[in-house]
């Protein structure tokens, strides 16, 4: 018979192995699943308890989504630093192997479909979230105008009801949550609540097909926990930690991974207490202390690149920001946003100016109906910095890739797409779509709940009238968005009368 701890602890492991079984399946990192701290704990000591019995293997095999999520628990906590196992070791109560125990989060990721690194302690990082390749695979926010991604790629609707919780320059919280501003998605029938009244700073728009949500951004200063109406609660932690006062990111440019620019350098804001903060410059031999009250004093200006800025107490526990820095660029978009025209996008101008120390090349982009995407490089001191530059810009869907000009569709095409959905920043889904035949509208589609138009009902229309064109009218001008044309006659056999 095993003892009364063993049991215990195989009862907590077996109760937390199903719930976080179904969270796992959703996410392609374990620290997306929504694992309050307390019960990490648990599973922690749980899993050191009956190690005692049942050894590193057995422990992979019967939980694997325990060992995985409180393995990755305990290195999200601890910021990642060198020093993990010893961490690992006190939050489990048992000593154990450091080889095997990574031998056993390796076989927990397996058993669970999610992505195995060769080597344990890096694997054990990237699904903590404190690796490059986690940071690329997490989902981010763009809140103004561009929406929710994963690994760059827009979501076009949500998968499920849920709460997602981002911070304001858009990285996703899957856990636990600062007591600070942060930016909210939510069903907009499920309104957000906490533990004290929440204060809304900032409404913002999600893109079409996002029906139904809203996105705010709230205060969770004095807050102890957030949910959803009869939701679980999502606890908010103790003091604020470090954080970089972000400011909006320049339009339409990206660095070459995808993140976002900034044209002038974040403030840090510190928690009470002794904090040791570094600022390291990708690329550069080592961090360099900071000052911080003035962050970037001590680095040489304009200031260029990917920065990290670490802010460690006295006890070890760090917190790391990464951002992008082209300090004095300013850049105008002609037009704002980019719509349809009969060739494509209309025609763009991208122009650059910069700040004392910093040089762009080119100073100028003109986009052609058919181009999106063009590149920049800016140079200060001897630094180098390559940009990509999209203005904002429509697109639309009908099947599985995106287009940036107007469809061009025919009846049979028409029965087998079956849906159109269409994106334009800043504008608010749920638009009417016309059917515009001869210069007058003959049929107005109202889009479904997840913000895309069916095809189908306007067959019998086109069939009628010959030839169609999909228009919306954002601005009161229109828009194409497909051409339809009727199938061609069939051409007569030349050697069969026809008569």
């Amino acid at each position: 018979m095993p003892d009364r701890q063993t049991f215990d602890a195989s009862a907590l492991l077996d109760l937390l192995e199903r719930s976080w079984t179904v969270q796992l399946r959703h996410v392609s990192l374990v620290i997306e699943a929504d694992a309050p701290e307390e019960m990490i704990e648990a599973a922690a000591d749980a899993l050191g308890r009956a190690h005692r019995r049942l050894g590193h293997q057995e422990l992979a095999n019967r939980w694997p989504a325990c060992v995985a999520v409180s393995i990755v628990g305990v290195a999200a906590r601890h910021g990642g630093d060198s020093a993990f196992w010893p961490h690992w070791w006190v939050a489990s109560h048992h000593r154990g192997s450091a080889s095997k125990w990574g031998a056993a989060f390796l076989d927990a990721l397996r058993a669970l479909g999610l992505r195995a690194e060769p080597d344990a302690k890096h694997s054990i990082m990237t699904h903590a979230g404190l690796g490059a390749t986690a940071e690329a695979s997490r989902l981010r926010l763009d809140p103004f105008g561009h929406g929710i991604q994963r690994d760059g790629v827009a979501l076009p609707y949500p998968t499920e009801d849920c709460l997602l919780v981002f911070t304001e320059d858009g990285r996703h919280l899957p856990a636990e949550l600062p007591p600070c501003p942060v930016w909210v998605a939510h069903p907009r029938d499920r309104e957000p609540t906490a533990d004290v009244p929440l204060r809304i700073i900032a409404e913002s728009l999600l893109p079409l097909g996002w029906n139904g949500w809203r996105l705010t951004q709230v205060d969770l200063e004095n807050a102890t926990w957030l949910a959803l109406a009869d939701g679980p609660h999502r606890p908010v932690r103790g003091e604020a930690r470090p954080r970089l006062l972000i400011d909006r990111p320049l339009p339409g440019v990206t660095a070459s991974d995808g993140s976002a620019v900034l044209a002038a350098p974040p403030a840090l804001r510190l928690p009470d207490g002794e904090w040791l903060v570094t600022v390291e410059r990708t690329g550069a031999a080592r961090a360099a202390p900071a000052d911080p009250a003035d962050l970037w004093a001590r680095l040489p200006r304009p200031l260029l690149g990917t920065f990290t800025v670490t802010a460690r107490t006295a006890g070890g526990r760090a917190t790391r920001e990464t951002v992008t820095l082209a300090e004095g660029l300013a850049l105008r978009h002609d037009p704002p946003v980019r719509v349809f025209d009969e060739e494509g996008l209309v025609p763009a101008d991208t122009l650059f100016s910069t700040g004392p120390g910093l040089t762009v090349t080119p100073q100028a982009l003109t986009f052609g109906p058919r181009e999106t995407v063009r590149r920049i490089t800016c140079v200060a001191s001897e630094q180098t910095l390559a940009l990509v530059v999209a203005p904002p810009h429509m697109r639309v869907l009908a099947g599985q890739e995106w287009s940036t000009v107007p469809l061009r569709l025919t009846m049979a095409a028409l029965e087998e797409l079956g849906e159109l959905r269409f994106e334009i920043p800043g504008v608010r889904e749920g638009l009417p779509l016309e059917v515009v035949s001869r210069g007058r509208s003959v049929q107005v589609l109202t889009p479904h709940a997840r913000g895309d138009y069916p095809l189908r009902r306007v067959l019998d229309t086109v069939a009628a009238h010959g030839h169609a064109t999909l228009v919306v009218r954002p601005d009161g001008h229109a828009i194409p968005l497909a051409t339809i044309s009727p199938a061609s006659p069939a051409t007569p056999d030349p050697w069969l009368c026809n008569d």
